[in-house]
This record gives C-alpha cells, structure tokens and sequence, in this order.
C-alpha cells in the first residue's frame, strides 16, 4: 500500500491519494520551503495538487525502492529516482536524486503523514560513489 501511494504520487498517479490517505495527511520536505515557502503540504487536495504540479514537470519517471522497514503503523522507504525535466532539452541527461520517507498510518490505515529528507546523489547513490572509490 504505502509503494503504491509512493509511486502514484510521484509517478503521475494522484488518484491513489483519494484511495489511500487520511483527509488531512501530512507531507513535508526541506525542498517544501524553497519551493512553496512552508515546510509542509496539508490535506488530500494540497496533496493531489503537489502531485499534479510534479509529473507537470517531470516525465518518464523510474523509482528503485531499495529498503522498506515497517512495523503496525510506520514504514520506512529508501528510495532513488530519476526522471526527464519537462522545460530541459532533450539531450540533457535524466535528472537523479534519493531519500529516506517515513509515512505514518492512522487507525483506520490511511497514511496520516509522509516525512521525508531527499538529496542528490541520494543515499544508495552516495554508497554506490564509495564503493566506486
């Protein structure tokens, strides 16, 4: 359920947002800050917006979910993605980046909250550069 939302959401898919989160789920990023000026997103419709805008500017998208640790009402995603900028040309290179999101899930298990940190490279992508040193 929860690499279903992950991927619906960031793969072009809001619906799933309806489907599988709480009314007043919480997302939040430190990119939020830059981007829309606060930390977090606040409900389904801030979510499903969010999502709309992302595949608005990013295209062919590919996840690699590499860990997922959970336990009754938490799980832990390590996660890579790439994709294609819209606004780029063509010949330039797939735009990479990876992080560590934790979703959170309400009594009636809807996810209550995605809280994540993301970096380029991402993690495993900062262990492949080590192991290529």
């Amino acid at each position: 359920m929860a690499e279903r939302y992950f991927r619906g959401v960031y793969g072009c898919n809001s619906g799933v947002v309806d489907e599988l989160a709480a009314t007043d789920i919480v997302v939040t990023y430190p990119v939020f800050e830059r981007l829309f000026g606060k930390p977090a997103l606040v409900g389904r419709d801030a979510v499903k917006a969010f999502a709309d805008h992302f595949c608005g500017k990013w295209a062919e998208p590919e996840f690699v979910i590499h860990e997922v640790i959970s336990d009754e009402r938490r799980l832990v995603l390590v996660w890579s993605f790439s994709a294609r900028d819209t606004e780029a040309a063509p010949s330039e290179p797939r735009a990479a980046w990876g992080g560590i999101s934790l979703l959170k899930f309400n009594a009636q298990g809807e996810i209550s909250a995605e809280i994540g940190e993301e970096s380029t490279p991402g993690p495993m992508g900062r262990l492949k550069k080590a192991d290529d040193e």
